[in-house]
């Protein structure tokens, strides 16, 4: 039996980090770097499987990471991630371009270099990520989340894995690379920046490898140097199905408004079903399951059409808004229309995190000696950091899970007045973990048609 398309989102991350000099420091052993990634494996994380280490046995953040976390410190966390998630989203291409970013994936990556960072470098890093100003706090924060993506995302497929690339001759402190891994699941690999074709070419097949194949090319050419000494690579790979499937014959060509007047014709899915959703002034929020899990993707549809109604919505995202549409939620018969749609985003993000306060970081007054001795040939400094997303959404089941999925229609199906929700017209997406809050991925689409 053929099996129907299962969409899938993915968003690789990566940032390199360069010497501030030319000066080629001597070469060191890779017990020497932290290499031997002697520390128990993430579930949540692909790293290699490896021998269990006590954690009293881990010097400095990591020697926290078995400490209680406080529900307050957690709650905080989800909060700050997901503030982080709207402001960067805001800065990512024009208000009338297709966008997606993964606040878990950014942090992710860029909250290893933050371990590292020290003075107004890390204070810098903590403002602009929303991160707990103590590293400790920090670290084992990163793994709880790690461990609340485990226990939410169910039968659904979720992947996060985490990679430090090391120079042959580059020294890291081995309690940062101890912690790195421990809290965030970062194996260590080592590879030769002198030859840095060959250096992009086998962190580009591990994110492809991460990825499925969806993000061949994250690193492009001239990404890294000889002067490269460290790269963060971070890829999330997420695949569900929706708990109420579309069923395909209903699937017909129509046409989408892409600016208020002008409209493309792309596949709009159609269904009638119990769903959860919420009418607030201006706009609708619906709530889209996805099966066995408790992740869900939110659809918020301005009632006008133009583009500066999504402007006008996205603009006003923050964490106690879309906590008021969540608790706004409620089920109804809803009639829904709502575009397949593929389209890949990103590109540099160094300009959006300097505008959100992290400006140091990326230059030669920057202090990451929590990585690297300060007083080495070199100092280490962020030079570049690339973000990019890929999303595919469509009917989204199995010939068997939709004719079970009718069956429960009908025998849950809610009697009184239809919700209209036709999303004909620009919307938002956001999709979020529904027991602990935190969103995975935030986006916009203005045109389905645009790749």
């Amino acid at each position: 039996m053929l099996l129907p398309r299962v969409p899938s989102w993915v968003l690789p991350f990566g940032l390199a980090l360069a010497g501030c000099d030319g000066a080629a420091p001597s070469r060191t052993s890779a017990a020497a770097k932290g290499q031997p990634a002697d520390v128990p494996p993430l579930t949540t994380a692909t790293t290699d499987p490896s021998p269990p280490v006590k954690s009293e046995e881990l010097p400095g953040p990591a020697a926290a990471n078995g400490a209680p976390i406080a529900n307050a410190e957690l709650s905080a966390d989800v909060r700050n991630a997901n503030a982080f998630t709207f402001k960067a989203l805001a800065r990512m291409k024009k208000p009338t371009d297709n966008a997606m970013i993964s606040g878990t994936s950014v942090r992710n990556a860029l909250g290893i270099t933050y371990l590292g960072a020290r003075g107004s470098t890390a204070r810098e890093m903590a403002t602009a990520l929303g991160l707990d100003n103590d590293a400790n706090v920090a670290a084992r924060l990163a793994r709880a989340e790690l461990d609340a993506w485990q226990d939410s995302k169910g039968g659904a497929e979720l992947n996060i894995a985490t990679r430090l690339w090391i120079d042959d001759d580059f020294a890291i402190q081995p309690a940062f690379a101890k912690t790195a891994e421990t809290s965030f699941g970062a194996a260590p690999a080592s590879v030769d920046f002198a030859k840095s074709e060959d250096a992009r070419k086998a962190i580009n097949t591990w994110v492809a490898e991460k990825t499925k194949d969806k993000i061949p090319d994250l690193l492009p050419q001239g990404a890294v140097d000889a002067r490269t000494r460290l790269v963060v690579t971070n890829a999330i790979w997420f695949k569900g199905r929706w708990e109420f499937p579309f069923r395909k014959p209903e699937t017909k060509d129509g046409p989408f408004k892409t600016d208020g007047k002008k409209s493309v014709t792309v596949p709009l899915m159609h269904q009638t079903d119990s769903l959860r959703v919420a009418t607030e002034p201006g706009l609708k929020v619906l709530e889209l399951r996805y099966a066995d899990s408790q992740l869900a993707m939110l659809v918020v549809l301005p009632d006008d059409p133009q583009p500066s109604a999504l402007a006008k919505v996205e603009a006003s995202l923050d964490p106690d808004t879309v906590d008021k549409w969540t608790a706004a939620l409620a089920t109804a018969r809803v009639n829904v229309t709502l575009p397949r749609f593929v389209f890949r985003s990103g590109g540099a993000m160094n300009t959006p995190l300097q505008e959100l306060g992290m400006k140091t970081a990326f230059t030669d007054k920057a202090d990451f000696s929590g990585i690297a001795d300060p007083h080495a040939s070199e100092r280490l400094f962020v030079s570049q950091v690339i973000h990019q997303t890929w999303i595919s959404v469509d009917e989204l089941g199995t010939e068997a899970a939709a004719a079970t999925a009718a069956t429960m229609r009908t025998t849950s199906m809610i009697t009184g007045p239809v919700v209209e929700f036709r999303a004909d017209h620009p919307f938002l997406f956001l999709i979020h973990d529904t027991k602990h809050g935190r969103l995975l991925f935030a986006g916009r689409v203005t045109n389905p048609k645009s790749p």
